[in-house]
């Protein structure tokens, strides 16, 4: 039997959700490295510093809980009583809504990277001192 786009796009909504938990874990990571360096360290205004980095942590771990809603939504609409719809029934709309997602886990895991980047070249900086 042939692959159906639904399953196509079940694939990459699979995807995505596994990234995301890869991401998620990574930022538990660097936010008990912040709160560690607030622990360890007697530098003045640290917290500040730290709380804006888990700040931006947080933002783009909204995002991506926000996209696992919206990855729930659009597997509903690609699968009905568990199997996954004709090809024909794939209108527009769904494939427009599947599009846009990618286009969004793109956009945040790219923001993501930006974030862990900065994190990790904040707490090597605080070693340094």
């Amino acid at each position: 039997m042939p692959t159906t786009i639904a399953e196509y796009y079940s694939d990459e909504l699979v995807d995505w959700n596994d990234s995301i938990q890869h991401y998620n874990e990574e930022a538990d990571g660097l936010e008990e490295k912040l709160a560690e360096v607030i622990r360890r360290n007697s530098i003045i205004d640290i917290a500040e510093k730290v709380e804006a980095h888990q700040f931006l942590i947080d933002q783009v771990s909204d995002k991506f809980l926000a996209l696992l809603h919206e990855f729930k939504k659009q597997e509903s609409a690609i699968k009905k009583d568990s199997s996954f719809v004709d090809d024909s029934l794939i209108d527009n709309k769904i494939e427009n809504q599947q599009a846009e997602l990618r286009r969004q886990m793109q956009a945040a895991e790219k923001e993501f990277i930006d974030v862990k980047f900065d994190c990790y070249s904040f707490l090597s900086g605080i070693l340094k001192k």
